[in-house]
């Protein structure tokens, strides 16, 4: 064995070897050896790490879907409501004008009737088809009780009025729209009827 590298390990020149050392040989496959095992469990950790991070971000996307639903979904059933409220209070307003001005009419029907000495009066009475989109019937006097009372169709919206007039009023119920009282000489009695 002669030394050719000055004493340096690794440096001999054996002929059973191949011109090297054994020693240079171990050393240098265990060294490439221990980088290519960290180079593979870096390579592992990274794609394990970019694997979380996938999975953490499609998380992160499904929970702001579904939060972003439950939002949405509650403005939904709050605005409806909140609008359906609005629609009832427009309606019970309106047909608390309406009724006024009915009640108003057929007290004012009575008075041309008792006036009228047995003559043939018919009174008429102008109301709106519908009230904020909405129709409606009128029940005249259905309890005796002199009143009138507007129900609303697709609502639970119901109005009551009393009205006052000396000449019975038979019970009748009318769809909303013009109207017209008519007062009966032979039986002294005011009919509403449609116009």
């Amino acid at each position: 064995m002669a030394d050719v590298g000055g004493g340096r390990r690794g440096t001999t020149v054996d002929d059973r070897n191949g011109g090297f050392d054994g020693d240079e040989r171990d050393c240098g496959r265990g060294v490439d050896h221990r980088e290519r095992d960290r180079a593979d469990a870096d390579r592992r950790r990274w794609r394990s790490d970019r694997a979380r991070r996938g999975v953490s971000t499609t998380l992160g996307y499904v929970l702001n879907l579904g939060v972003a639903a439950v939002l949405v979904t509650t403005l939904v059933f709050a605005a409806g409501t909140l609008v359906e409220d609005q629609r009832d209070r427009a309606v019970d307003t309106e047909l608390r004008v309406v009724s006024e001005r009915v009640a108003a009419d057929l007290a004012a029907a009575d008075r041309l009737a008792r006036a009228s000495d047995g003559g043939t009066v018919m009174y008429a009475v102008e109301a709106p088809a519908s009230v904020s989109g909405t129709t409606y019937d009128v029940r005249v006097n259905e309890s005796g009780d002199d009143e009138l009372v507007f129900v609303a169709d697709r609502s639970d919206v119901a109005v009551s009025v009393a009205y006052h007039a000396e000449t019975p009023v038979n019970a009748s119920t009318r769809s909303g729209g013009d109207l017209v009282v008519v007062y009966d000489a032979d039986t002294d009695t005011l009919e509403v009827e449609d116009a």
